[in-house]
């Protein structure tokens, strides 16, 4: 039986977009047309996966969201062409952890809904499982803080060799730089020796493992440590924290305040991934591990006005994906 699939899309053109490409993959898509057609349909369907544009869900502080999480435990997919920034706080008070931008992308999209539909972790973690025939693949094991400007340093040299020169490598490697620090500093519990600037060392048997591939026509870098002590909720709030102190920065170069001694070191790495990276996937193993996974196509460029979030934590996404 073919996998059931709920979309609550107002716009003609997306809705015809997104039904090729679920009937592409063989899923059956039902389409309703307003918020009680859409519970109705829920609760009669019982599908494996519900996708809701955000124009359709705001009304009423994103009400349908709360319901709609009563009805089913199906995996909730947002799309959105409006800046998901606005609507933070209140993806993580409804605990969605997945916005895909428009136009969507059907490489994309169809690789979401893979992962939320499957109950073998296996899928989840690994560069391989994102670049489709993957050609090249290179692995970096960190010990030391001292080794990451090493590793990206060798990471360009060899994308560059691969045949991949994209004109934002600047920006590509204080993305990385974020992540490998975050993965070698906060995973294992030095986040004062990082605001110190110490240089620490892991002890056995912890390490970061990078690994970065290429396909002819993409190139990809994956961060993983061992401990999986971030989650969704550390993510996004980091993430809403920073877009507070943005505007806060903003309207204080409007009236002229001060806000030095309210301003926050949190969340900024987390925000240049999301703001700066091509495709990303945040893959949580709470416990255990924790990855972070980045794909530039070769024609890179970060122009995505409304940004994005993919976070994949598998406490809430397997056990929703057994019982549905």
């Amino acid at each position: 039986m073919a996998t059931k699939i709920v979309v609550f899309e107002p716009d003609g053109i997306y809705r015809t977009i997104i039904e090729n490409i679920l009937l592409k993959n063989n899923y059956q898509p039902y389409f309703v047309e307003n918020s009680a057609e859409c519970k109705v349909v829920v609760d009669e369907v019982r599908p494996e996966i519900i996708i809701v544009d955000t124009k359709a869900a705001k009304p009423h502080d994103f009400r349908l969201l709360a319901d709609l999480k009563v009805l089913s435990k199906a995996p909730i997919v947002l799309t959105t062409d409006e800046n998901v920034d606005d609507y933070m706080t209140a993806l993580n008070s409804k605990n969605i952890t997945i916005v895909l931008p428009k136009p969507i992308k059907s490489a994309e999209l169809s690789r979401v809904l893979d992962n939320l539909l499957s109950v073998d972790a296996r899928v989840w973690f690994g560069i391989h499982n994102y670049i489709p025939e993957l050609r090249k693949l290179r692995k970096i094991e960190l010990k030391r803080s001292t080794q990451v400007r090493t590793c990206i340093k060798t990471i360009l040299t060899e994308m560059r060799a691969w045949g991949f020169n994209f004109s934002q490598e600047t920006e590509m490697d204080l993305v990385w730089q974020e992540i490998l620090i975050n993965a070698v500093y906060h995973a294992h519990g030095y986040t004062q020796q990082k605001k110190d600037r110490v240089a620490i060392e892991l002890p056995d048997p912890y390490r970061v493992e990078v690994a970065y591939g290429a396909s002819e026509s993409a190139f990809g870098i994956a961060v993983r440590d061992n401990m999986g002590t971030l989650t969704p909720r550390i993510i996004i709030e980091a993430l809403n924290q920073t877009i507070e102190q943005q505007r806060m920065i903003m309207r204080a170069a409007e009236t002229g305040d001060d806000i030095s001694q309210v301003l926050l070191d949190r969340g900024r790495g987390l925000d240049l991934i999301r703001q700066l990276s091509g495709e990303y996937y945040f893959i949580i193993d709470p416990g255990v591990s924790t990855e972070v996974i980045i794909i530039y196509d070769r024609y890179y460029e970060k122009d995505d006005a409304v940004g994005s979030l993919k976070i994949f934590d598998l406490s809430y996404h397997l056990s929703t994906s057994a019982s549905a």
